[in-house]
């Protein structure tokens, strides 16, 4: 019996936020603690994220199930084909995407906006709210790019995660089994589902950041 793609949906949906939410966070909390850095620093973890984005998700899929695995290092977790395990693979696939997007903008413009609010005779206190009025753009588009990248991920998904209907199924796992199986209209559907997803966040958050940025003026 094939699942609902109402279903899929919704857990593909579920699951690609949380781990993209996470590693959004994730990037911010590193941004600001990298940023504080000498240049030299600033440049070697740019460079290592930089180098991570190219990392096949197979590969990260692979070493999350080595940790996941029942005889390894977190098997006691029991997570193993579980969407959390999805959660964990997803996020490690989108956080370099995510970090890389956001800190060349992050430590630029929080170098200017501090040299300015400072030769104002002011405090460093106004620094971040005035940043964040100027990143407001850019950060929600490092969600959508998180989210993106992990939307549209096979590697981890399929696993750590199996593919199992009914649990672990998402998109992209739904769409390369039932092609496997034959069952190109279901599948073409799904696909078309996936890509109606990605471009109706990229208007929704252009919007959003559009009136976002009006409020704060």
């Amino acid at each position: 019996m094939t699942e609902s793609i109402y279903t899929v949906t919704i857990r593909s949906i579920y699951i690609s936020s949380i781990a993209a939410l996470i590693a959004f966070m994730s990037s911010i909390a590193l941004s600001t603690i990298i940023s504080r850095l000498s240049r030299k620093y600033v440049e070697i973890v740019s460079s290592v994220f930089e180098a991570l984005v190219g990392v096949p998700t197979t590969v990260i899929g692979l070493l999350v199930y080595m940790l996941l695995f029942p005889k390894g290092p977190l098997g006691a977790l029991k997570l193993i084909y579980t969407p959390y395990a999805i959660i964990i693979g997803e996020f490690l696939v989108a956080f370099p995407m995510a970090y890389t997007y956001m800190f060349r903008h992050y430590y630029t413009l929080r170098e200017k906006i501090r040299e300015l609010v400072l030769s104002l005779g002011c405090t460093e206190k106004p620094v971040f709210k005035l940043l964040l009025r100027e990143l407001t753009p850019i950060l929600l588009s490092a969600y959508l790019v998180s989210f993106s990248r992990a939307m549209g991920e096979l590697g981890v998904a399929l696993i750590v995660g199996g593919g199992i209907e009914g649990y672990t199924n998402v998109l992209t796992t739904a769409i390369a089994i039932q092609t496997s199986l034959g069952n190109y209209e279901y599948a073409i559907q799904l696909g078309l589902i996936l890509v109606s997803i990605t471009v109706s966040l990229v208007v929704v958050l252009k919007l959003l950041g559009e009136r976002v940025l009006w409020r704060l003026d």
